[in-house]
């Protein structure tokens, strides 16, 4: 089973790629496909067990900047939140905590 936490848009359904690094104001994503600049994002994020009795939580975030990989085959990209409901909240503070 995958440790990854996979990251949706509500909107279309895609998936954007996966979460490198989280924190209460936002995250990192590694994806395949470059993100559209400055663009807000209802977001699904999967976890790959259950926290808080859930095994997804929702939030809404934009992105803020985005770099090539070294490698040139995935891209990296800087999202802030805009709206993160408590329970979305209260799992990105108990994942933090555990690390």
């Amino acid at each position: 089973m995958s440790n990854s936490l996979e990251v949706f848009d509500l909107d279309t359904g895609d998936h954007l790629g996966r979460v490198v690094d989280l924190h209460v104001e936002g995250l990192m994503l590694l994806s395949d496909q470059p993100v559209d600049l400055f663009r807000s994002f209802a977001l699904q994020v999967n976890l790959p067990m259950r926290l808080n009795g859930v095994h997804e939580f929702l939030l809404d975030a934009e992105t803020l900047w985005n770099r090539q990989s070294l490698n040139g085959q995935q891209y990296w990209t800087g999202m802030h939140f805009t709206n993160l409901p408590d329970t979305s909240r209260q799992c990105i503070e108990k994942m933090v905590a555990s690390l």
